[in-house]
């Protein structure tokens, strides 16, 4: 604000629409000041008024942080250790339009219970769950929960579940250096789709098609093997992270899907030709 004091209002007329704001800027003396903001986007919006530090304008143009939304704050770690009694129930729901699930499976892990016993095999096992959910909150997720020695993970964007997935996939064989056999292989794979949130059984989880198809599309992987449905290799950010792995397709068939699904199974580094299997 600059200039003398003005005493009637005066009114700003702001006008909001997609990609721009007009006026862009300007300059009020001080005094009663009226604001009418008019929207002429199809989205909401959020309106502020901030009153800068002198010299602030000389820094460029400000950004601000994205705001907590529910579906982030679904997939925040500490959210759900710290109010697991924070009940959705299942006649209510919320619904989440777009989320990410990844499912981790060890191959062959009998065989490692068999080896060496089910108590040591067990304490191995949570050592891997342990790995997984580090990577999981540095790539923006949350375990949603494990099921045996398998894990399930919601992320915000597929970009961040295939991150993941690549760290966890080099996390497993971190685990594997020193041993006599390489008993940590994971099978990993990942969906994106809507969802419907609840809490069941004392945690928040998903349920809906997406559900189904992310852990359906892990059973196909191999050992190693990182397999993805078209809705993440399509997404934003995905081939930048697999740039330089080596990626196969093949036409799958899921249950309870009467068309074929395209499935992407990512190799190993270097590796940079698509291939087309049956």
């Amino acid at each position: 604000m600059t200039g003398e004091r003005h005493g009637e209002a005066h009114t700003i007329s702001i006008a909001v629409r997609p990609g721009a704001c007009e006026p862009s800027g300007g300059s009020v003396t001080p005094g009663p000041v009226v604001i009418e903001a008019r929207n002429e986007t199809d989205r909401s919006g959020i309106v502020g008024v901030v009153q800068l530090p002198p010299g602030a304008e000389d820094h460029g143009m400000l950004t601000f942080r994205p705001f907590l939304s529910g579906k982030r704050l679904l997939m925040t770690q500490s959210f759900r250790d710290n109010f697991r009694s924070e009940v959705v129930r299942a006649a209510e729901g919320i619904a989440v339009r777009d989320v990410t699930l990844l499912f981790t499976d060890l191959k062959s892990s009998t065989a490692l219970y068999e080896r060496i016993g089910d108590l040591n095999a067990y304490m191995q096992v949570q050592r891997h769950f342990e790995r997984l959910l580090d990577v999981t909150v540095k790539r923006n997720g949350a375990v949603n929960k494990t099921i045996g020695d398998a894990v399930m993970a919601a992320f915000p964007t597929a970009a961040d579940a295939v991150a993941a997935a690549l760290d966890m996939r080099n996390a497993a064989e971190e685990l594997n250096q020193g041993r006599p056999r390489r008993d940590f292989i994971l099978k990993i794979g990942i969906h994106r789709g809507a969802a419907i949130a609840v809490t069941l059984n004392d945690r928040l989880d998903y349920f809906w098609q997406t559900v189904n198809i992310a852990s359906r599309v892990q059973n196909i992987a191999d050992g190693d093997e990182i397999c993805l449905t078209e809705e993440v290799r399509q997404a934003p950010g995905v081939s930048d992270a697999l740039a330089h792995y080596g990626i196969r397709t093949a036409d799958a068939r899921l249950k309870g899907i009467e068309q074929t699904t395209p499935v992407y199974i990512v190799g190993d580094l270097q590796r940079s030709t698509i291939t087309r299997v049956a």
